[in-house]
């Protein structure tokens, strides 16, 4: 299989936490790693996730209009890809960041069950990139 089409497999995954179950389209950490490149993988998806987190943070301090949107999965992309790009010239043009509120951590849900086609998605990756 060459490199392209290998990519193609895994593009539009979401990530999550342990509070979500593992699925084909939302990763989540292995429960209980098991094995080196196992642990690999929860490490570097929680990175992911503490990063991204943070992003949203940073233009929820910046725009409130983001805190409690209530519009359409489609609308809600456009107003989020417009209040990144206004957060990029803000940053280019040396604007000073508004502080960040510290947000409550995710209550987490210890009793989610993974699904096996996310299991099998999450072994692939893992298998392909973290061995």
């Amino acid at each position: 299989m060459e490199s392209g089409k290998r990519t193609r497999l895994f593009d539009g995954l979401l990530v999550g936490d342990r509070g979500y179950a593992c699925q084909r389209f939302l990763l989540t950490p292995y429960p209980d790693p098991q094995t080196r490149p196992q642990n690999r993988f929860s490490v570097a998806l929680s990175k992911t996730r503490v990063k991204i987190e943070m992003t949203f943070g940073i233009l929820k301090a910046r725009f409130n209009c983001l805190r409690r949107l209530r519009v359409s999965p489609e609308r809600a992309s456009q107003i989020v890809a417009a209040c990144a790009i206004l957060h990029n010239i803000a940053t280019i043009r040396k604007e000073q960041a508004p502080p960040l509120n510290q947000l409550l951590p995710d209550e987490i849900d210890p009793i989610t069950l993974d699904h096996p086609a996310g299991t099998a998605v999450r072994d692939a990756i893992t298998i392909q990139y973290f061995t």
